[in-house]
């Protein structure tokens, strides 16, 4: 079960937002490494490379998180029906 609610990253997110960042959080989930950056304008939600460095995905970007948070994105689940499965969160313009 995720330590932190998708509520709790996204306020964390947008406030790295309103002070000039770019913040690239990173977690686990399912086995597989995924990372979300948050920008003024938008958000990018991507699969990263695993330790073989085979299996990523392009950058796929939304409008705002919660349009990222709900959109299908794994296996045609969305991150709000996979959140409670998160895990190792990482982010270096913040400590979750």
């Amino acid at each position: 079960m995720s330590k932190y609610s998708f509520e709790t990253i996204e306020q964390m997110l947008l406030k790295c937002v309103a002070e000039g960042g770019e913040p690239e959080l990173g977690f686990r989930l399912r086995s597989a490494q995924y990372m979300i950056i948050a920008y003024a304008d938008r958000c990018s939600f991507q699969r990263c490379a695993d330790e073989a460095g085979a299996n990523a995905s392009g950058e796929r970007y939304f409008a705002t998180l919660r349009e990222l948070y709900g959109a299908p994105q794994i296996d045609g689940r969305s991150l709000e029906e996979l959140w409670s499965e998160t895990d190792d969160f990482y982010c270096f313009d913040f400590e979750p």
